[in-house]
């Protein structure tokens, strides 16, 4: 473990690999950069990837203010860019899983001139959540996420009821309940939701950037999600569709294995030939 410093912000990172390729990876909730290692046989000897603990995860700061004064995108731009010169580097690729997908999205957002290449696996921040954005954004909302925390029986009683009539999958349906039923699960959903609550990638933006740039973007789902699920890929890869490609795997969520390491292991030597 090491961990970088810059203004307000400190985060912990493992590094995985030697090789030539700089890369920075996020992790998906409730995980850690633990999760990459799995990459370090198939993909070591051409990258080195720097996978960091997003902040209340793993040996990361849990910076319970932040429910209040949530990250900022520039934020986290100022904090990578800095990263990016002190492992003595001009461009770093980018690879997040879930919910370190939409990290990713939102540095292709902002420092698109500072990344090579991304990998997005089953990505969040493809598609916008109404509901999440009109409650993080008012004290009464911020409330009832408090009110959560303690009595989650509410709440679990209307996802039950929705799964019971049908209009919530099998697979949804026991995510949510076993990313909420203890204590300290509510309480990292609800200081993970309040704290990255500005973190919503502009995907015009984004597409923008990648064809401006030139950057070549990979979309790695897995056809069995139900968590992140594959056609979400349409929000995003029509927009720019000679620079971002998609990936589909037999699996379900669950994609960070050997098995997609060897995949990527192809790809970034394919696109590390065509440069």
């Amino acid at each position: 473990m090491a961990s970088f410093s810059h203004n307000s912000l400190e985060l912990s990172f493992r590094t995985f690999g030697i090789g030539a390729l700089p890369i920075i990876a996020f992790h998906g909730f409730g995980r850690t950069g633990e999760d990459f290692s799995v990459f370090e046989n198939e993909l070591g000897a051409i990258a080195t990837i720097h996978a960091f603990d997003l902040p209340f995860h793993g040996d990361s700061p849990s910076p319970t203010q932040r429910a209040n004064k949530p990250f900022e995108p520039a934020e986290l731009r100022d904090y990578f860019i800095a990263f990016t010169d002190h492992i003595g580097t001009k461009k770093i690729a980018l690879m997040g899983y879930s919910l370190g997908g939409r990290m990713a999205l939102s540095l292709l957002e902002t420092m698109p001139e500072r990344i090579s290449q991304a990998i997005l696996i089953a990505p969040d921040g493809l598609k916008t959540k109404p509901w999440y954005r009109s409650l993080a954004s008012s004290a009464w909302g911020r409330a009832r996420y408090r009110r959560f925390i303690h009595k989650p029986h509410r709440v679990h009683g209307i996802v039950r009821s929705i799964h019971k009539v049908g209009l919530l999958h099998e697979k949804m349906h026991r995510f949510i309940l076993g990313q909420s039923d203890t204590h300290a699960k509510r309480q990292l959903l609800h200081d993970v939701w309040l704290s990255f609550r500005h973190i919503e990638p502009d995907l015009d933006a984004v597409a923008s950037n990648v064809r401006k740039n030139k950057l070549p973007v990979t979309l790695v789902f897995g056809a069995k999600d139900n968590v992140i699920k594959p056609e979400l890929a349409d929000r995003l890869q029509p927009k720019a569709p000679e620079l971002i490609s998609t990936m589909i795997l037999d699996a379900g969520h669950q994609l960070l294995t050997r098995e997609l390491g060897g995949r990527l292991r192809e790809l970034l030597t394919t696109v590390a030939t065509k440069r």
